[in-house]
């Protein structure tokens, strides 16, 4: 058969076996997933050329989502750079075509395919939870992954932010009366080690989040109330006493925390996010309607300490991001950055999902992306984007198929 003609009758097809492999990919090799990702836009550009009504409908999900809202302030801003740091500027906002799969996840994945996605990325997270243990173990050795820090296929911080949201998926199923107790016995046992996981992990980030991630899945199936706030508050003191105890990893990153906190150093993972948050606070001051510009963002930040803070913040000047989404967009952009970050969270909160599962996840993943935000530059993570791409455009597709079916 004609290979044109084979892909105009099967470009659903192929896009949702490449959506299966990118979700399974997404936790475990970058580039695989980066192959991937290209794939799915490319088979997608041609089924724009072939179908005009796709390009429609993907200017509408964007508009909805209110992600042009914010790539607009991001590219705007480049009016208002340094001309000598409008490569920089560029290259900041080009990290977001990690973001496209998501409009062809949309488009494309049948409905059928929704709960295998998810599956799938399930898989791969299980996958690269055995290769953690392993390190731990020291069953294997992976040049430059150290048994304290077992985090094999990504930095620490975003492995622990994947492995709290892993956990939400998976207690969201334990709770559903629809599994088998066969099922349920698998997921408590999965949810189990992966906890374990995230505190032999040296990502404080995902352990706090953890348990916020574990009060959005009892409100998103309405279940809040006094006795699973406290049963929720008692399951999670448990899990950091025993954690405390029993991980060196976890209780040597909690007396760190406390000390960092005590005594601050800017050399240090505590301290250099509260001196980048100082820099970035006397930036927005000095710029709080349009920033200085996606260009500027860095060299603004060496600017103001070499002006102010010489001698204490060395090392703050060598970080790349500013360890914090929300003070990173109001420096590119100020308030307007933003507004416009909070503006799209707030349109994926309110799209209407009647599936209670996909329900539960848009909680997760906006719990997790909001926390994860204050202590990461989150939304411009390669990870992060593809994660965040892979399951709204689940949401969104979810949300089709209900409008749909309403009809």
């Amino acid at each position: 058969m004609n290979l044109g003609i084979y892909l105009n009758n099967n470009y659903k097809l192929i896009q949702n076996k490449l959506i299966l492999l990118y979700a399974f990919f997404i936790p475990l090799s970058l580039d695989i997933m980066r192959i991937l990702a290209i794939s799915i836009i490319l088979v997608g550009l041609l089924q724009i050329k072939n179908n005009k009504r796709y390009l429609q409908d993907i200017i509408d999900i964007a508009l909805k989502i209110k992600i042009v809202f914010l790539l607009s302030i991001l590219l705007l801003s480049l009016l208002w750079t340094d001309f000598t740091n409008i490569q920089i500027g560029f290259k900041y906002i080009t990290r977001y075509w990690y973001i496209l799969p998501l409009f062809f996840i949309f488009i494309n994945i049948n409905r059928d395919y929704i709960p295998k996605i998810i599956s799938s990325f399930l898989l791969g997270m299980m996958i690269s939870e055995l290769l953690s243990y392993s390190v731990f173990f020291e069953l294997i050795h992976i040049p430059h992954i150290s048994h304290t820090d077992p985090s094999v296929f990504m930095h620490h911080t975003l492995y622990s932010v994947f492995l709290a949201f892993t956990v939400g998926i998976l207690i969201d199923r334990i709770l559903t009366t629809d599994t088998t107790l066969k099922q349920k016995l698998i997921y408590i046992f999965f949810s189990l080690t992966i906890t374990a996981n995230l505190f032999i992990n040296a990502g404080r980030t995902g352990q706090v989040i953890f348990i916020f991630i574990l009060i959005s899945v009892l409100i998103s199936k309405s279940l809040l109330n006094l006795k699973t706030i406290l049963s929720t508050i008692s399951i999670a003191g448990f899990i950091f006493y025993i954690s405390y105890s029993y991980s060196p990893n976890f209780q040597y990153r909690f007396k760190q925390t406390i000390e960092n906190i005590n005594h601050i150093s800017y050399d240090t993972p505590i301290g250099s996010r509260i001196g980048l948050n100082i820099v970035a606070k006397d930036i927005i001051l000095e710029n709080p309607i349009l920033g200085v510009g996606v260009g500027d963002y860095l060299s603004k930040k060496v600017e103001t300490i070499d002006k102010k803070y010489t001698a204490k913040m060395q090392y703050v000047k060598s970080l790349e991001h500013y360890h914090n989404q929300y003070a990173e967009f109001m420096v590119i952009g100020g308030i307007l950055g933003l507004i416009a970050y909070l503006s799209m969270w707030w349109s994926i909160a309110k799209i209407s999902i009647k599936n209670k599962h996909i329900k539960t996840i848009k909680f997760i993943l906006i719990v997790s992306f909001l926390l994860a935000s204050l202590t990461d530059a989150f939304f411009h993570l390669n990870r992060p984007l593809s994660l965040f791409a892979l399951f709204v455009g689940l949401i969104l597709a979810q949300n089709r198929y209900e409008e749909q079916k309403t009809i």
